[in-house]
């Protein structure tokens, strides 16, 4: 911020000027009040597979009890929870404890282009033109995450996701943006990090 001096730049003058900067340097009553400080992440892990939503349940009469009992109609999330929970177990460091504070996330999906996306013959390797730059389609990047943190919690990395308040990130992206975009996977997963959330700041 540029404070403009008197002409004499005599010590009065400095002084005033000082002042203003440090005037302007303070938010309005009631604002930055909320900052969080965040340190580094408490916890991280790249997970391989393909990531899967959960959504949609259909209900389904279980052969043994006879009851009608809701499904997820994706076959693909029980997969994919087993590899987070896997990936999580593995990165967890030894006597790990559930966390139990307000945490912060970033994930970021990779998942895999269809092979329709690519040229044929010479130009199997790259992509299309036409194809779309972004998965714009399914699987819904919300279902994702909401798969994800339960299984962050099955893995007792955290003790139950509603402790997530708030997302510093949260993306999917193809794998052909490995190398350009950060913490894009060069294979399909899932990039996943938290950080503990000052309960004081918030207040």
């Amino acid at each position: 911020m540029n404070v403009p001096l008197w002409r004499d730049e005599s010590a009065e003058a400095l002084d005033e000027a000082s002042a203003l900067l440090d005037d302007a340097a303070v938010p309005p009553a009631g604002q930055g009040a909320r900052v969080r400080a965040l340190a580094g992440p408490v916890f991280e892990v790249m997970v391989h597979g393909a990531p899967a939503p959960q959504g949609s349940k259909s209900a389904m009469r279980n052969e043994s009890t006879g009851r009608i009992q809701l499904v997820e109609s994706s076959r693909f999330v029980k997969p994919w929870r087993e590899d987070v929970v896997a990936a999580c177990l593995r990165a967890r460091k030894r006597g790990w404890q559930p966390l139990t504070g307000p945490l912060a996330a970033e994930m970021v999906f990779t998942l895999t282009r269809p092979r329709s996306h690519f040229g044929t013959g010479r130009n199997r390797n790259l992509v299309r033109p036409s194809a779309p730059a972004l998965p714009m389609g399914v699987p819904d990047l919300s279902k994702l995450a909401r798969s994800t943190e339960d299984a962050l919690t099955t893995a007792g990395v955290y003790r139950d996701d509603a402790l997530l308040v708030e997302y510093r990130g949260l993306s999917k992206r193809y794998h052909t943006d490995h190398g350009r975009v950060p913490d894009v996977m060069d294979v399909s997963g899932c990039v996943i990090r938290l950080w503990a959330l000052d309960e004081e700041a918030g207040r």
